[in-house]
């Protein structure tokens, strides 16, 4: 590396040939973390963050690549060196060491602004079980595998020091990474360079062309930077490790020749190929002044492979030292330059040189601060399929990455058991011819050709299918998925509702939608056993036009009360049960609001629903709850610096009512010093979560006074029938399923059943949610409720059982005007998650999909029918039927002048472990609330750990078996 060809000191300068590779990638794959490199490190003591980020500081400022940024200028593609500044440092306190180790993946993955020369980053959990933990990730344009070495050696001495209050010593660099790009770009304008790639890309003419595995999917190859890939690791047993040094020296052969040798003949033995091309990923660091400079200064380089069959190993790897020494003298020729030219001589436009990588490595060995340190998988792949060979000391392991697009995961585990076999053997016998080894090569002459993508005609829809199709665009428009021009022309037929964003409530909606606009009364269980337009459009045809309003409804005496109602009432009788059974919803009001105002709209609201002044009572000759509405509406009370906020906020959201005598709802609105609270707290006997919205709406609006109310609804004139009839169809259904499963309780059940509740959550990964969103919802039509009661009893199966019931809320909202009516319309259904006869992802999706819409369509079957038919014997200590509940959820929207809504303190659960899937934006958390009387905080966390840990696995193997 001549230092006549050195930069003079300036801090704009050409970009090197493999950078500009990179980040073609990344402006052509926007938020791709294909070249992300995360470094994962376990501490043995206590992180000084203070000392770390001195060390930081002085890593960046030793090393300039780790502060650059990248503009193309006038074709250009340049790197601007910025002034040393420390990345921020974020601290977390750890949870538990497996949230930590995915939350680390997760923020691997997100992507950086090259612009900026935001190359780096830094997370640190403190607190783990197994000591603070350190994530440091950064973009390939900066580093290279080589450069984790110099990169963590220089961050251990400038911690040490910083420890210390002393400035690190160590040597000066010679030359930053801008110099070497500088000596390369001249270097690649060379004559002797042009000549060398002229005459390599002839070389390689012959051997050219996609390398197939058998079991290639056949689909083609995506550019870099859009490839979903994975990881699998095969560790040599110590034995072999061993002999491998061994052989080396009797071969006088280097232990990459050995391990490329052992490829090549791995390779022949799923492809059948005897002549092909492998891209060996090198250092390229040809100058004794690169050896400790961080950089990315890796290319590949392609070898010949020439194998047959009916030579020895030994020969093989002769064969392959040869090439080797070829091949590598030509490492300073650029990987795309190559390309290029061998693309020339075929008469080709762009097409890959290499689909299979090869790289021979030594990561960097642990320190006396850390362990050694592990690499996160990004959810990519750089190749078709990659060997990694990773010796650390006496360790070898074989790593495989691959293109999910292209291999399976029975394709992968294929070739790395053979590669780890082939070697095992050959480490035993070289001399022995390689068919001995390897048995006959499937003939594997090309994929099959990828099936060209259905291209589904947008017109003409029927004129039902437009209307349905404008319903589809006008309410998930709003719900935040929007479509260009006037929305339903983009729509075809058999475009899913789930499928494009859509959940349950918003099903609602958009019925209720229907409603409005066409007067045509819709079953919801209809519209969700086939959710497309045209299915929508078939239940719009088939409905019953009713285009008056419902009746109106006089309050002029007692009511049966709904089956829903009754089973309330006597739970109401139960103590230990009654705050369960309250709903109560807090929000915090934004700054300025007007108390008294306040009071007169919730007042308004309250004295509107007839539902809010019901009173209930036995009639004890027919014994059966019946109700009023005509009692006296609730009155709300204002509260201004209790003594103690808390346990006043408590008392009003835990304090039961007298259904006999008092109106089934209060209001209390919280004055403190820095805030305004509201509490409404219903009864659960006359209001559900639906009601809880219309309820914050109207206040809202009275208080602004900028709308008109509807009408109020008096339930019964909503109420939805029951169905005696399908409560046959249910208990088939369900028949056969255990009512008591095993859960992994840490203390038995009491004789009462315990309803005080905490919670745990967790969020599941972007990449994961994306790949599972399109399997499941894309592939499969499954929405966010099937997902998490999928997930759940996977979750729960890893406790022994196989086969659980899970309860759900169903809105019940089917008549006309019931979208605008506050009541207690919903029953409770049960969905099963069969996971008997080991069903793969896919299959286990697709029942429970199939049985939740089983479920919709005996929506009308009452829930104590089918309890009593199944669980009749059941005792006071656990909740009928089933102890496990699911739903999902959107993240409130408030509207003004409320600004959040408060978790209820103290909180309390009807079931012992109920799972809600929230949605928010493109995220989705999962909340699990248990009972601490029967599980401690750790169990509860493992089960939900457990069910992002399946959340993983079906995004990344959604074909092999929970």
């Amino acid at each position: 590396m001549s230092t006549e060809l050195l930069r003079r000191g300036e801090r704009v300068v050409v970009a090197s040939a493999g950078q500009e590779r990179l980040w073609l990638i990344e402006e052509t794959s926007q938020g791709t973390a294909t070249y992300n490199v995360p470094v994962f490190l376990t501490w043995r003591e206590r992180i000084d963050v203070v000392a770390l980020e001195s060390a930081l500081e002085f890593v960046v400022e030793r090393h300039e690549a780790l502060r650059t940024a990248y503009e193309l200028r006038d074709g250009r593609l340049l790197q601007i060196v910025c002034d040393p500044q420390a990345p921020p440092i974020e601290v977390i306190e750890a949870e538990s060491t497996a949230r930590v180790r995915a939350e680390a993946v997760r923020r691997g993955r997100e992507p950086f602004d090259l612009a900026k020369g935001t190359v780096l980053r830094c997370v640190v959990w403190r607190g783990s079980p197994d000591g603070d933990a350190l994530l440091l990730v950064v973009h390939h344009i900066a580093v290279d595998g080589w450069s984790l070495g110099p990169l963590l050696d220089d961050l251990a001495v400038a911690y040490d020091a910083a420890l210390r209050g002393e400035r690190p010593s160590v040597d000066g660099l010679p030359v930053q990474y801008a110099d070497f790009a500088v000596w390369d770009r001249a270097m690649a304008r060379t004559p002797d360079i042009q000549r060398a790639l002229q005459e390599r890309s002839g070389q390689l003419l012959e051997s050219s062309g996609e390398l197939l595995l058998d079991g290639c999917s056949g689909r083609p190859a995506v550019d870099e930077g859009g490839r979903r890939g994975r990881q699998r690791d095969f560790p040599v047993p110590p034995e072999v490790s061993a002999r491998v040094g061994q052989l080396s020296l009797s071969l006088r052969a280097t232990p990459f020749v050995l391990w490329f040798a052992a490829v090549q003949a791995t390779l022949y033995r799923w492809s059948g190929r005897r002549d092909f091309l492998v891209g060996a990923v090198t250092a390229n660091r040809s100058h004794p002044m690169l050896e400790r400079l961080v950089g990315f200064f890796a290319n590949t380089v392609p070898l010949r492979c020439a194998v047959d069959p009916e030579r020895s190993f030994a020969e093989l790897c002769r064969n392959a030292r040869a090439e080797a020494f070829r091949s590598l003298s030509h490492q300073k020729l650029p990987f795309d330059q190559l390309t290029t030219a061998v693309n020339a001589a075929r008469g080709t436009g762009r097409s890959a040189l290499i689909n299979v990588g090869f790289v021979h490595q030594a990561p960097p060995t642990g320190h006396h601060r850390w362990d050694p340190p592990a690499e996160l998988p990004t959810g990519t792949a750089k190749f078709d399929l990659m060997v990694i060979i990773n010796e650390v000391g006496d360790d070898l392991t074989v790593t495989i990455e691959y293109d999910t697009d292209r291999y399976s995961d029975d394709a992968c585990d294929r070739f790395g058991r053979t590669l780890v076999e082939l070697l095992t053997a050959a480490v035993g016998d070289p001399d022995r011819p390689l068919t001995e080894f390897l048995g006959e090569p499937p003939a594997v002459q090309g994929a099959a050709p990828a099936p060209a993508p259905r291209k589904r005609e947008n017109a003409p829809l029927t004129e039902e299918q437009r209307r349905a199709a404008e319903l589809f665009a006008a309410v998930l428009s709003g719900g935040g998925r929007h479509f260009g021009g006037g929305g339903s022309h983009e729509l075809t037929a058999d475009a899913n509702f789930f499928v494009l964003g859509g959940h349950s409530l918003l099903a609602v909606s958009m019925l209720a939608e229907a409603e409005r606009r066409y007067g045509v009364e819709l079953s919801p269980r209809v519209f969700l056993a086939d959710p497309t337009v045209a299915g929508l459009a078939q239940a719009l045809t088939a409905a019953e036009v009713r285009r008056d309003a419902p009746a109106a409804v006089v309050d002029d005496g007692p009511r049966p009360a709904t089956s829903a109602q009754q089973r309330f009432w006597l739970l109401d009788r139960m103590p230990w049960l009654r705050p369960a059974y309250l709903s109560p919803t807090v929000v915090e009001l934004a700054d300025g609001t007007d108390h008294e105002a306040l009071r007169r709209a919730v007042d308004t609201v309250l004295a509107r629903h007839p539902a809010l002044r019901s009173r209930f009572t036995l009639d004890r000759k027919e014994r059966r709850v019946q109700y009023r509405t005509d009692g006296a509406p609730a009155v709300t009370t204002i509260t201004r610096s209790p003594n103690d906020p808390p346990e006043h906020l408590a008392r009003t959201c835990t304090t039961p009512f007298d259904l006999a005598e008092e109106a089934p709802v209060r209001a209390d609105i919280l004055c403190l010093d820095d805030r305004t609270l509201l509490a409404l707290v219903p009864h659960h006997i006359v209001v559900d979560g639906w009601s809880a919205g219309i309820l914050l709406d109207q206040i809202a609006t009275v208080y602004r006074q900028d709308g008109d109310l509807a009408e109020p609804v008096h339930p019964a004139a909503v109420a939805e029938p029951v169905d005696a009839h399908r409560v046959q169809a249910v208990v088939e259904r369900l028949r056969g399923a255990p009512l008591d499963p095993p859960l992994p309780h840490d203390r038995p059940r009491g004789e009462l059943q315990s309803t005080r509740a905490a919670t745990v959550s967790a969020r599941i990964g972007d990449d994961h949610l994306r790949r599972l969103r399109q399997v499941a919802v894309d592939e499969l039509g499954c929405s966010t409720f099937v997902i998490a009661a999928t997930l759940m009893g996977a979750a729960l199966a890893r406790g022994g059982g196989r086969d659980f019931l899970l309860a759900f809320p169903w809105s019940g909202r089917e008549s006309t005007g019931a979208a605008d009516a506050v009541g207690m319309f919903v029953n409770t259904l049960v969905v099963r998650v069969d996971l008997t006869g080991e069903p793969t992802w896919r299959e286990l999706l697709a029942r429970v999909r199939d049985d939740a819409q089983a479920a919709y369509r005996d929506a009308t079957a009452p829930y104590d029918a089918v309890v009593e038919t199944l669980h009749p014997t059941r005792d006071l200590g656990r909740p009928p039927l089933t102890p496990l509940y699911v739903t999902s959820a959107k993240e409130p929207d408030l509207p003004a002048p409320f600004v959040r809504q408060l978790a209820p303190d103290p909180l309390f659960i009807k079931y012992e472990l109920e799972l809600t899937a929230i949605e928010s934006g493109d995220d989705l958390e999962l909340e699990l609330a248990y009972a601490p009387a029967l599980f401690d905080e750790h169990t509860a966390r493992g089960l939900l750990d457990a069910m992002v840990a399946a959340a993983a696995d079906l995004s990344e193997h959604p074909d092999s078996q929970p």
